[in-house]
């Protein structure tokens, strides 16, 4: 049996997603932002981030008037782009992380 189906990594990385992006939505907010939650936690280094993870749905909201002239909408693409992008993130460490072991693993056995 290979590890991929002893341990499914997306279903691990979407677990592990949901917290962070539930945190990252109701404290973080969105940086640019000016009200009390986003001006208390504005760093530059923090909103790069955000960008970067988010940037999918800047992308669309700055393409679409309905997402532009609907801040729910708007505000949920944000958590669902975040939360697959973070996911993705998270896939790709634990692949990267299984992969190592198991060469680790490979060369100490010889």
């Amino acid at each position: 049996m290979r590890p991929f189906q002893k341990r499914p990594i997306l279903k691990i990385a979407s677990l592990l997603a949901l917290p962070i992006e539930i945190v990252n939505f109701w404290v973080v907010g969105y940086p640019a932002a000016s009200d009390g939650l986003s001006s208390s936690s504005q760093s530059s280094a923090l909103a790069a981030e955000w960008y970067l993870i988010h940037a999918p749905g800047v992308v669309a909201s700055n393409d679409s008037t309905f997402l532009r002239s609907h801040a729910a909408a708007n505000s949920a693409m944000f958590w669902i782009v975040g939360y697959v992008d973070t996911a993705l993130l998270f896939a790709a460490i634990l692949w990267t992380t299984g992969f190592a072991i198991r060469r680790l693993r490979k060369l100490s056995s010889r």
